[in-house]
C-alpha cells in the first residue's frame, strides 16, 4: 500500500474515532442533564400535598418525601420540613393555634405563649427539660406575672425545674407512685395550651406530638379549677372534683368538652363519642391497652365504619397492648415508622369533624390513677389538619433522622 493511502486510512480512522468520542461525550452530557432534570422533577414533586397525589403515584411520592425530609432533619434540623403549624379561624374569637412535632416551632410557640402573659401562668407538666421554657417562665416572674408549676415527682429534680425553684417560682410535685401526666398551661385565665407534648428536647426533636392554643375564659376556668386542686396536694383519685362547665362553645360556634381523669370518667366519654361514628375513625395511640375501647372499635368496623389505628412501635410490643387483638379482627393497624423517637400522639378523629386530643393514653392507669386531661372538639378545619398529621405519621414522611 502506498504511503498516501496509509495516511488517508489513518486520517479516516482518527475522524471516525473522534466522531465516536464526541458522540459519547454528548451522550454522557445528555444523560447527566436528564438525570439532573429527573432529580429536579422528583424534588418538585415532593411539594405536592400528599392528599392531592394520584393513588398510582403515592408510593413514589412517599419515598421521595421521606428521603427529602429525613435529609433535612439530619442536616438542617432548624428548618420546617412539613406543615408543622396552622391557624384555624373561629368566628368571634382568636384563631386556634396548632403545632405538630418533631419541630422547633412547637418550642417557639410555647415560649411565645408564656411570654405573652400579663397576669398569670399556671403550668401543669409531666416532664420539663427545655431550658428556653424555663427561661420564659423566670422572665415572666421577673416582670410581675404570677407563675405556678405543678409537675410529677419523678421529674422535679431536673435542671430546668431546679432553675424555676431558684427563681422563686412555686413548684408542686404530686408525691406519689402514679404519674401526674398532664401537659397544659393557662395564661391570664383566658388562654389554654394543651396536647400530648411534654416540654422536653425529645418531645420537640424526635417524638410525634401535638399541641394547641385556644382562647376561652370558660375553658380556662375548667383547667384552673383542676390546677388549684393539684396545688392543694390532691392528685389522682384524691382529686375528686368533677369538671364544672366543661362543655363550652368557643366563639359561640365550636363545641368543646374538657375532661380530667380520674374524676370525670374519660373512658366513658370516649366510648360515647366513638358510638356516634358513621363513616370513619382514625386513632393515633402511644399506649393502647383499653379492652373496652378496642371492642368498640371492632363493633364499629363490623357496622361498616372504616377504622385505622396507628400505634407507637415500642409500646405496641408490650404484652398488654391491644394492637394484635384489633389486627386479628380485621382492623387495619400500623406500627409507627418513627424509629428514632416515639409516636406520642393520643388522638382520635371521627367522621372528619371530631378531634379528641390531650395527655390521656388509652390505658387503665390513665383512667384510674394518673392525672390526665382531654379535649373533644368539633371543627372540620381542625379535623382536616389532624387528618393530614395522621397521614404523615402513618407513612413516615415527616422525616426521622
Amino acid at each position: 500500500m502506498s504511503r498516501s493511502k496509509v495516511a488517508k486510512k489513518k486520517t479516516s480512522t482518527k475522524v471516525r474515532n473522534g466522531g465516536v468520542r464526541t458522540l459519547s461525550r454528548r451522550l454522557k452530557i445528555w444523560a447527566a442533564g436528564a438525570a439532573l432534570a429527573l432529580c429536579g422533577a422528583g424534588f418538585l414533586f415532593t411539594f405536592v400535598p400528599e392528599e392531592r397525589v394520584p393513588a398510582l403515584l403515592e408510593p413514589v411520592h412517599t419515598d421521595l418525601l421521606r428521603t427529602r425530609n429525613t435529609a433535612i432533619a439530619k442536616y438542617l434540623p432548624g428548618i420546617s420540613r412539613y406543615e408543622d403549624t396552622a391557624q384555624i379561624q373561629i368566628p368571634g374569637t382568636s384563631p386556634i393555634r396548632l403545632y405538630f412535632a418533631p419541630s422547633q416551632n412547637i418550642r417557639k410557640g410555647l415560649c411565645e405563649f408564656i411570654d405573652s402573659a400579663k397576669e398569670s401562668v399556671d403550668l401543669c407538666i409531666y416532664d420539663l427539660d427545655l431550658r428556653e421554657v424555663a427561661y420564659s417562665l423566670t422572665e415572666a416572674k421577673k416582670r410581675g406575672v404570677a407563675v405556678q408549676v405543678v409537675t410529677d415527682e419523678d421529674n422535679v429534680m431536673l435542671d430546668a425545674v431546679e432553675s424555676l425553684k431558684k427563681a422563686g417560682i412555686p413548684v408542686i410535685p404530686d408525691n406519689r407512685p402514679a404519674i401526674m401526666h398532664n401537659k397544659f398551661v393557662v395564661v391570664d385565665s383566658k388562654y389554654v395550651w394543651t396536647g400530648s407534648f411534654n416540654f422536653t428536647v425529645n418531645g420537640m426533636r424526635k417524638n410525634d406530638n401535638n399541641a394547641l392554643i385556644l382562647e376561652s375564659p370558660q375553658l380556662a376556668a375548667c383547667y384552673r379549677s383542676k390546677f388549684r386542686e393539684y396545688c392543694s396536694g390532691r392528685f389522682g383519685p384524691k382529686a375528686r372534683q368533677k369538671t364544672v362547665g366543661g362543655r363550652v362553645l368557643i366563639g359561640g360556634t365550636m363545641p368543646v368538652i374538657a375532661a380530667f381523669s380520674p374524676a370525670d370518667g374519660i373512658e366513658k366519654l370516649l366510648l360515647e363519642e366513638l358510638s356516634k361514628a358513621k363513616k370513619e375513625v382514625r386513632m393515633m395511640a402511644f399506649s393502647f391497652t383499653s379492652q373496652k375501647i378496642a371492642d368498640e372499635l371492632i363493633r364499629l368496623k363490623e357496622k361498616g365504619v372504616t377504622v385505622r389505628c396507628l400505634f407507637d412501635r415500642g409500646q405496641a410490643a408490650g404484652k398488654f397492648s391491644r394492637d394484635e387483638y384489633l389486627e386479628e379482627r380485621g382492623i387495619r393497624i400500623c406500627r409507627a415508622p418513627n424509629r428514632s423517637g416515639k409516636m406520642h400522639h393520643k388522638v382520635i378523629l371521627i367522621d372528619d369533624e371530631t378531634v379528641i386530643t390531650g395527655s390521656y393514653n388509652f390505658s387503665k392507669n390513665a383512667e384510674t390513677s394518673n392525672d390526665e386531661n382531654i379535649l373533644i372538639l368539633k371543627n372540620r378545619d381542625l379535623a382536616r389538619k389532624f387528618r393530614q398529621e395522621f397521614r404523615r405519621c402513618w407513612r413516615g414522611t415527616k422525616g426521622y433522622p
